[in-house]
């Protein structure tokens, strides 16, 4: 609110309508950026009020928009500092809210956690729900590392976040093993059921060990992940990103599968 006086001082009482336009535009949320002002630019009278009147969010259409904001702050300050590194006030300041917000919303660091974890895992399994559809088995599988692979966020921010978290499960009583470990689960139980699949139709070889063949693929692809984003080369992975598809294809094709050439997408 002081910077929306501050605004309005010595503007006269046209920016001061203006400036309350924009208060009952947005509703109670005092926090939003007032970049719709303009940046420097002359604030011109309001326009004449609709006879409309303007619907007040309810208090689960503005808990909502606080989550997303503080787990967009909290995902972005973890790509950066760490779990360990970071803490809830500071989340609060980055999202634009009092320092107290984040534990107002999420109780405690655990409770973020959970939220933040799960997040994360949802954003991923979007990006594979919006990928080309692939045939269950091997096709699956090689579909999801063209998705890890092939993201469109140039600093990788919700990967470093999660691969920072996986790194921080290697501490002695980790605040975050537990909790990331559990919320993996559902993407390893699809890849395992996706090799079963594939070695069922003839397309992976028999012989391999399905809890192995997975941790083999998501190790494969965060290793790579680690290394590029820390020489700052993951452009260049994400233009390898068939190179890869085809070792992991290799790695688990059936003889009867190479044979007859690569296997379609």
């Amino acid at each position: 609110m002081s910077n929306l006086r501050s605004l309005t001082v010595g503007k006269g009482r046209a920016a001061q309508d203006a400036a309350q336009a924009v208060l009952r535009e947005i509703g109670e949320d005092k926090t939003v950026s007032f970049a719709k002002l303009g940046s420097g630019a002359r604030v011109r009278a309001a326009p004449k009020k609709s006879s409309a009147p303007l619907r007040r969010r309810t208090q689960e259409e503005r808990r909502s928009e606080s989550e997303e904001r503080l787990l967009a702050a909290a995902i972005d300050l973890l790509s950066r500092k760490g779990w360990v590194g970071m803490t809830l006030a500071e989340i609060g300041e980055a999202a634009g809210y009092s320092r107290g917000q984040a534990t107002h919303q999420f109780g405690n660091k655990a409770g973020l956690l959970r939220a933040l974890v799960l997040r994360l895992h949802q954003s991923f399994t979007e990006k594979i729900q919006e990928a080309p559809p692939s045939t269950p088995g091997l096709q699956a599988v090689l579909g999801y590392v063209r998705v890890y692979f092939g993201r469109t966020d140039a600093e990788w921010v919700n990967t470093r976040a999660n691969l920072l978290l996986l790194a921080e499960t290697l501490l002695e009583e980790s605040e975050t093993l537990d909790i990331v470990h559990e919320s993996s689960r559902p993407i390893v139980a699809w890849l395992e059921e996706n090799l079963r699949i594939g070695i069922a139709k003839g397309e992976v070889r028999p012989d391999v060990d399905i809890k192995l063949g997975v941790e083999f693929v998501v190790g494969v692809l965060r290793g790579l992940a680690q290394q590029r984003l820390a020489q700052g080369r993951i452009t260049n992975l994400r233009k390898n990103k068939e190179q890869v598809v085809s070792m992991v294809e290799q790695a688990f094709a059936a003889r009867s599968s190479r044979d007859g050439g690569r296997s379609s997408r």
